[in-house]
């Protein structure tokens, strides 16, 4: 085992916490996937014609002109059932960690009273829970995209440039919350003796 630090050392040396930069990361990411999640990807979950009809045509376009066969009406029931993790799962948890990452900067992520700002509690449990289960999510889309006979390498490479986010994000959030015991990186209370 020559050359490799010893455990306790090693989620401090590299890892980077939701501070800084990487905070500001995922919560441009978090905000902008509400309404992702809300108006285009919803409409492969929710019956259509309860979006108005500017959302369905930018929907309708987006698939047509990248070629996502998966957004692409009807969809495919596993991708339908994928979308609908997203809405009922994921959705509610894109509010959570806004509000977390917004109001840790605050209390620097030790707020007793309230457990969504914690990052050693509830929300580094459902970081892990989250990043893990979109991420494997992720999977099947992106091999969906790559044995589609219809489109180019590049048509491919455009439309998993699109996914990619949406794999990177969750699994760089899972890493963060497994590696460290406040996602915030801020300093834990003292244990009692």
């Amino acid at each position: 085992t020559r050359g490799i630090p010893p455990s306790h050392t090693l989620s401090h040396t590299t890892m980077p916490t939701l501070q800084g930069h990487t905070r500001t990361a995922f919560l441009c990411f978090f905000i902008s996937h509400i309404p992702i999640t809300l108006f285009i990807d919803g409409q492969a979950f929710f019956p259509r014609h309860y979006y108005p009809q500017v959302v369905r045509d930018v929907a309708d376009w987006y698939a047509m002109t990248f070629k996502d066969k998966l957004m692409t009406h009807p969809c495919q029931p596993w991708f339908s059932s994928l979308v609908a993790l997203e809405v009922l799962l994921q959705l509610p948890f894109f509010f959570v960690a806004v509000y977390a990452l917004l109001h840790q900067t605050k209390n620097c992520g030790n707020d007793k009273k309230n457990i969504l700002i914690r990052g050693d509690g509830l929300f580094r449990s459902l970081c892990i829970v989250y990043g893990s289960s979109t991420a494997t999510t992720l999977i099947p889309i992106f091999a969906s995209i790559f044995t589609d006979q219809d489109t180019t390498m590049g048509e491919k490479g455009i439309l998993f440039g699109f996914y990619l986010p949406y794999f990177i994000f969750p699994l760089w959030l899972a890493v963060i919350a497994v590696c460290e015991k406040n996602v915030f990186g801020t300093k834990l209370g003292k244990k009692r003796e």
